[in-house]
């Protein structure tokens, strides 16, 4: 009996010794972890931006298979909002400020608990894409200190899942940067070519620029001729976005195209815009599937083996590309363009 008395004297010294311990540890943390990762830094930013992606690599899913997940209807920038039910309870998180590839400020929320601060910071660097996951809160619930003083205070227990969560996160983002990278071409085919109008913006550049350099020109122009067209009445399938190239000289390293719209219906060129057209006959035509710029010259050259091949020729003053679906509603990898030539 003296025994049973000693012993629950002693739980009670204990319970009340944690509690006390808890007690008096610190309400309040802060606690960021790094890591560099050899990717583009507007991958790294767009994929932790895009709230679908993180049950691919956040560090709760190794531990809690029980999760289920709820998306708002926006899921990435400003307003974008998540639930989740676990074995730990509900909670959810909600985007509420982004500088494009410099910032998310998240808050996430347990409970009923007062919401925490959750920051990404994002920067370019000569090794790769730093990236910055940081967690900060001023009056943590007595149960969460609970936790913390436990599993080796806030640093070691959020730390350990920032660490966590950032190497997942790295595994991700190489996977896209390796399908981002990845192409297929079809195989050339004959068509017949209809007799059709093309309006674009002109451009003449090197036969070496960079793609960035050609990134940012089809950036600006492109936007433009789609928003005069919508502008002026015409809908999906009234145009194609396109490019049509009128000289490719790799002696002069001399370039010249438009960027613009290829027409189903007609259409009056807008302001800077030039018409060009496209005569009815014989052609041949390929379909390559990749990220602008991934394929490009593999496409071509499929192309100039089949020339070759059949005896044919082209008219290499008049190529063209047309941009057959949207890049942001489908992968990478299943971004088409069609690349057609006019035979002699």
């Amino acid at each position: 009996m003296k025994f049973l008395k000693y012993l629950l004297l002693f739980i009670l010294i204990v319970i009340v010794g944690g509690f006390t311990y808890v007690a008096f540890q610190p309400s309040d943390y802060d606690v960021s972890r790094s890591k560099i990762i050899k990717a583009p830094l507007a991958t790294v930013f767009n994929t932790v931006n895009e709230m679908k992606t993180w049950e691919r690599w956040g560090p709760w899913h190794d531990e809690d298979s029980t999760i289920v997940v709820t998306y708002g209807d926006i899921t990435s920038g400003v307003g974008a909002y998540n639930s989740w039910t676990s074995k730990d309870g509900p909670g959810n998180m909600k985007t509420i400020n982004v500088v494009p590839n410099e910032l998310i400020e998240q808050k996430m929320q347990f409970e009923e608990f007062e919401p925490s601060d959750v920051i990404w910071k994002f920067k370019e660097t000569e090794k790769g894409t730093e990236v910055t996951w940081q967690m900060k809160e001023d009056k943590a619930p007595f149960i969460f200190k609970m936790f913390a003083a436990f599993t080796g205070g806030w640093d070691g227990m959020l730390g350990t899942m920032e660490e966590k969560g950032l190497n997942n996160l790295e595994g991700v983002v190489l996977e896209e940067v390796a399908l981002a990278n990845s192409f297929r071409v079809d195989e050339v085919k004959p068509v017949e070519l209809e007799g059709k109008k093309f309006i674009g913006y002109f451009q003449k550049t090197s036969t070496d620029a960079s793609h960035e350099e050609m990134t940012k020109l089809f950036m600006e122009y492109m936007p433009k001729a789609g928003i005069y067209a919508a502008q002026k009445g015409l809908k999906q399938g009234d145009y194609i976005p396109g490019s049509v190239y009128i000289k490719w000289d790799e002696k002069t390293k001399e370039a010249e195209f438009y960027i613009g719209l290829l027409l189903n219906k007609t259409l009056k060129p807008a302001d800077g815009m030039k018409v060009v057209s496209i005569p009815e006959g014989k052609g041949i035509m390929v379909s390559k599937f990749g990220n602008y710029g991934n394929g490009d010259r593999e496409a071509h050259e499929k192309i100039a083996e089949y020339v070759k091949g059949n005896n044919l020729e082209v008219n290499n003053n008049l190529v063209w590309e047309l941009y057959m679906n949207d890049p942001m509603t489908v992968k990478p990898q299943d971004i088409q363009t069609d690349i057609y030539y006019i035979l002699k």
